[in-house]
C-alpha cells in the first residue's frame, strides 16, 4: 500500500505540473498521448483504491451529478469593479484616426488623465511619488476561487458584487486552476480573484468545430465562456477550452500581503496562473513611459500589447502597489479608489457597416429609442448587427439616413452605438429623419399615442418621445416586470426577458404586482415557443419564481423602492428613501421630499429675479430694485426651508451653508423628488400603494430597526479579520438594517472597528487613530440589544 501511495502521490504531482505547463506557459514538456497515458495510470490505480482517491486529484475535475440550480454566495469582501477612464474623442469621429493622430489623442487625452488618478493618490495619501502596478484587464468572466487550508472549496461568480453563484464543480473543471496550492503551510483561507477565458487561439478552434458542425458560431470568446460556465453539468463545461488567470485576492485568513506586487509574485508561487506581462513602476512618469513603449506602441503596431497575449485584453488597470495606501484612498460608488482601468485610444477602434432599417423600441417609461439595424459588423471583439441611435435628435445631429454606410463603435467599450456617417456616402437629397413619422405617430408596441413631454415646471420639452398608454402598452408592462425581477430589485429567481414578455403576451400578467397571483401550475405551463413549436417554462421553474416571490414579500423597503420602477430613483436614492421613511405611504406623503422640490423651485426663482445676473443687469434701476427686493424674499425663504432640512437630516453642510442654508447638499436630489412625488401621484402609484395593501406586503423598514438600535444609528462601521458566527457581507447587512454604515477605511469619522479572527492593518490604524474596538462577542451583544459589553480601548501606540 505505500508503494502505491506513493505512486499515487507522484502521478497527480506530474499531471499538475504538466497541466500548468500547457495552461499557464503555453510550454508543454510532454505530447497528449503521453499526458493521457499517466492520466489513464492514475485512474486505474484510484479505480483499484478508491480509499486512497483525494479531493485534489486531477481526476476529480469532471464528475458528479448536474445541479439543478446554482446556489448563492455571499462573498466575504464585496467583489467590486473598477472605474473606467476613456480620453476624449477626437474632433471627427465619423473617420477613424490614423497613426498619427492616434499618437497625438493619446497624449493629449490619456496622459493627462492618468496624471489626475496619480495626483488624487498623492492628495488622499501625501509625499510626491508612488509605486505602481499596471497590468492587462482580461475581457474575461470574473470569479472568486476559495482555498482553504491550501485546497479548492469554492468557486464564485462575481453576481452583482455582494452575492455571486456556486460554480464550485465547473471551476474544478478547468485544469489551469491548481486544485490545491503549492504551499506547505497553507493559510486557513486564501480566496483569489481572476477571469475564466478561452484562448483567442483555442476560440478559433472551437468556433471551426462548431461551423463543421453546422451549429452557430459563438460572436466572442467571453460570451462562450460565459455561457460554459452557466451549464448545470460540469461534463459540458470539461468540453471547452477554458483557463484561468488570478491578478487579486480577496478575504484571506492566516496570511497577508504589503504590495500587489507581492500578491502577484505570491499567487505565481502558490501554482496559480497570473497575467504573463505586468510591470512595476516606480512613479508616474515610469507608468506613461511604459504605456507609450510597451501598452501602445505607435511607432510600430506589431509590438501592440493585444499580440503579445493569448487572450483578449479590454484595457489597462493601474493600480496603487502599497496595500496600506488603499485603505487612505476613497470608495467611488462601486469602486475602489485606488485603482482604474482605462482603455488606449488606438484601441477603441471603430467598424464601418451600412444601416440597413431603424427600427423603434419602448423602454419601461414608454421612451421610444430608435435602433440601427446593421449589416452585421466584427467591432471591439464581437459581431454586431444592431446599436443604438439614442434619439431623434442625436440622429439629425449627425445626418444619419438608412442606407448610409456608418461608422459603429463600443460605448464604455459594451453598448454598440453608431456615431457617424461615412460622408462620402451621404445623400443631401435625403430629409432628416423624424420619429413621429417613422411610427406612423404611434407607439410601435400598442398602436398608443406618443407625444414630447414638458420639464416640469417649464414649456421647454424633453428630447425623448414616449408612449402615452402607460398602464396599456406591452413593451413598457415587459420591461417593468423584468426590471422588478432583476437581481439588485426583488431577485424573482428564473424569470428574465422572455419570461416576462410571454407573461404579458399569453394575459397571465398585466403589471409586476400581478406575479403575486401566479401559482406553479399556471406558471408551469407557460408556452415561451410558439403555437407550433411549444416550449413550456416547467414547473421547476415555476416553483424557483413562487418561492423568490415569498422571499420578496420580506424584502426591505430599499429593494422594493427599486422594484417599483420610479423614474430617475436608481439603487442610490432608493437607499437614502429608504433611510428617512418606515414605509411607501410615508414617501409619498414625505414633508423632506416636498421640501427639497419647493427648496430648488426658490433657488430657480431667486436667481431668476436677481438683479446682479447678466441677464437683468441692463435692465432699469427702478425695475433692479423691486428685483433685490423679491430676489431677497425668495433666498430668506429658501434658507428657512435649507435650515429645516439641515435639522432633519435629510440636507448636509456643504461650501458656504453655514451662512446660507439655501446651499444646503440635500440628501435626494430635486429632479429624482419631483419624480418620486409626480409618481406615488399617478394612477399607477395610486395603484400600486392599493395592491400591496391587499396583498398584505408591507416591505420592512430599516429606520424601525435604526430607531430601536442607538448603538447603530448614525454610526460608522470598519469590519476586519473573519467573523464566525456570520460571513463579513451578512455582518455588513445587519448594521445598515439597523441604520449604520460600512467602510472599507478606518478614519477619524469611524464609530466603531470590529475586529474578527486575524485581523488586518485595519486594526493597526484604529489603534492609531483612538477608534474603539469591537470583538465578535460585543458586536453580537450590540446586534442583540445589549449594550453592556462595553467596546476594547484602542492599543496604546509603542513609544519607543
Amino acid at each position: 500500500m505505500p508503494d502505491i501511495s506513493a505512486r499515487l502521490a507522484r502521478l497527480r504531482r506530474e499531471l499538475e505540473e504538466h497541466n500548468r505547463r500547457y495552461y499557464d506557459e503555453a510550454a508543454p514538456t510532454v505530447s497528449d498521448a503521453e499526458y493521457d497515458a499517466l492520466f489513464r495510470e492514475l485512474q486505474t490505480l484510484e479505480a483499484a483504491h478508491p480509499e486512497l482517491i483525494t479531493p485534489d486529484s486531477p481526476t476529480q475535475r469532471v464528475g458528479g451529478t448536474p445541479s439543478d440550480r446554482f446556489e448563492r454566495v455571499t462573498h466575504l469582501e464585496p467583489m467590486l469593479s473598477l472605474e473606467k477612464i476613456n480620453g476624449a474623442d477626437h474632433p471627427d469621429e465619423k473617420e477613424e484616426p490614423d497613426r498619427e493622430m492616434r499618437s497625438r489623442l493619446q497624449d493629449e487625452n490619456t496622459l493627462p488623465l492618468l496624471r489626475t488618478f496619480d495626483a488624487t493618490v498623492r492628495k488622499y495619501v501625501g509625499g510626491n511619488r508612488f509605486e505602481y502596478v499596471m497590468e492587462p484587464k482580461v475581457d474575461g468572466v470574473s470569479i472568486g476561487v476559495h482555498y482553504r487550508h491550501g485546497l479548492l472549496a469554492l468557486g464564485v461568480t462575481r453576481g452583482d458584487g455582494q452575492t455571486g453563484d456556486d460554480i464550485t464543480a465547473n471551476l474544478r473543471t478547468i485544469r489551469s486552476i491548481p486544485l490545491s496550492l503549492n504551499l506547505k503551510n497553507p493559510p486557513a483561507l486564501l480566496e483569489v480573484r481572476g477571469e475564466a477565458y478561452i484562448a483567442t487561439n483555442d476560440f478559433e478552434k472551437l468556433n471551426a468545430r462548431m461551423e463543421a458542425a453546422g451549429e452557430k458560431p459563438f460572436p466572442n470568446a467571453r460570451n462562450a465562456t460565459a455561457g460554459a460556465l452557466k451549464q448545470l453539468d460540469p461534463k459540458l463545461v470539461a468540453r471547452r477550452p477554458i483557463r484561468a488567470v488570478f491578478y487579486a485576492v480577496g478575504a484571506c485568513e492566516g496570511i497577508e500581503f504589503g504590495t500587489h506586487a507581492e500578491t502577484l509574485k505570491s499567487l505565481a508561487d502558490f501554482g496559480l496562473p497570473t497575467q504573463q506581462k505586468w510591470w512595476l513602476c516606480q512613479d508616474i512618469e515610469e507608468v506613461l513611459e511604459r504605456y507609450r513603449d510597451e501598452v501602445v506602441c505607435h511607432y510600430d503596431e506589431d509590438h501592440d500589447l493585444r499580440r503579445k497575449l493569448p487572450y483578449e485584453i479590454d484595457g489597462i488597470v493601474i493600480k496603487v502597489n502599497r496595500i496600506a495606501d488603499w485603505r487612505r484612498i476613497p470608495m467611488k460608488a462601486r469602486a475602489p479608489g485606488y485603482a482604474i482601468v482605462h482603455k488606449p485610444i488606438p484601441w477603441i477602434t471603430p467598424a464601418e457597416t451600412v444601416l440597413k432599417a431603424i427600427t423603434v423600441q419602448v423602454g419601461r417609461t414608454g421612451v421610444l429609442t430608435p435602433v440601427a439595424e446593421l449589416e452585421p459588423v466584427f467591432v471591439q471583439g464581437s459581431t454586431v448587427s444592431r446599436a443604438t441611435l439614442h434619439n431623434e435628435d442625436e440622429i439629425r445631429r449627425k445626418r444619419i439616413h438608412i442606407g448610409d454606410t456608418v461608422v459603429v463603435r463600443k460605448a464604455g467599450m459594451v453598448i454598440p452605438e453608431v456615431v457617424g456617417v461615412v460622408k462620402s456616402n451621404q445623400s443631401s437629397a435625403v430629409e432628416e429623419f423624424d420619429l413621429f413619422v417613422h411610427v406612423g405617430g404611434k407607439c410601435p408596441a400598442c398602436g398608443g399615442t406618443i407625444a414630447k413631454e414638458k420639464f416640469s415646471g417649464s414649456e421647454k420639452e424633453e428630447v425623448a418621445w414616449r408612449c402615452q398608454n402607460i398602464a396599456g402598452c406591452p413593451a413598457q408592462k415587459t420591461r417593468r416586470i423584468e426590471y422588478f425581477a432583476q437581481r439588485k430589485a426583488l431577485d424573482i429567481e428564473s424569470l428574465g426577458g422572455i419570461v416576462a414578455e410571454k407573461l404579458v403576451e399569453r394575459g397571465l400578467v398585466d403589471e409586476p404586482l400581478g406575479l403575486f397571483d401566479l401559482d406553479i401550475e399556471r406558471l408551469g405551463k407557460l408556452n415561451l415557443g410558439t403555437g407550433d413549436e411549444p416550449r413550456m417554462f416547467g414547473e421547476k421553474n415555476a416553483a424557483k419564481v413562487i418561492e423568490a416571490l415569498k422571499r420578496a414579500r420580506t424584502l426591505p423597503l430599499n429593494r422594493w423602492i427599486l422594484a417599483l420602477a420610479i423614474p430617475e430613483i436608481g439603487e442610490e436614492t432608493a437607499r437614502d428613501l429608504a433611510r428617512f421613511h418606515d414605509s411607501m405611504e410615508q414617501i409619498a406623503q414625505s414633508v423632506a421630499v416636498r421640501d427639497v422640490v419647493e427648496l430648488d423651485r426658490l433657488n430657480r426663482e431667486a436667481l431668476r429675479v436677481s438683479p446682479d445676473t447678466d441677464a437683468n443687469k441692463s435692465k432699469p434701476k427702478e425695475e433692479r430694485d423691486a428685483m433685490r427686493i423679491q430676489c431677497k424674499e425668495l433666498r430668506r425663504e429658501a434658507d428657512s426651508l435649507g435650515a429645516r432640512l439641515l435639522a432633519s437630516g435629510f440636507a448636509k453642510s456643504g461650501a458656504g451653508v453655514k451662512s446660507h442654508p439655501r446651499d444646503a447638499v440635500v440628501t435626494v436630489g430635486p429632479v429624482a423628488a419631483k419624480a418620486t412625488l409626480a409618481w406615488f401621484e399617478s394612477d399607477v402609484g395610486r395603484k400600486v400603494l392599493s395592491t400591496l395593501g391587499t396583498l398584505g406586503i408591507a416591505p420592512q423598514s430599516q429606520r424601525e430597526k435604526a430607531a430601536k438600535d442607538s448603538s447603530f444609528a448614525g454610526k460608522t462601521f470598519v469590519l476586519t479579520g473573519s467573523l464566525s458566527s456570520m460571513t463579513r457581507g451578512k455582518a455588513s447587512e445587519e448594521i445598515r438594517a439597523r441604520g449604520g454604515d460600512v467602510t472599507g477605511a478606518v478614519t477619524k469619522k469611524t464609530d466603531y472597528v470590529i475586529a474578527g479572527e486575524n485581523p488586518g492593518s485595519k486594526l493597526d490604524d484604529a489603534n492609531a487613530l483612538g477608534v474603539p474596538l469591537l470583538d465578535e462577542q460585543q458586536f453580537l451583544a450590540l446586534l442583540g440589544g445589549n449594550a453592556g459589553h462595553e467596546p476594547r480601548a484602542p492599543a496604546q501606540p509603542d513609544l519607543f
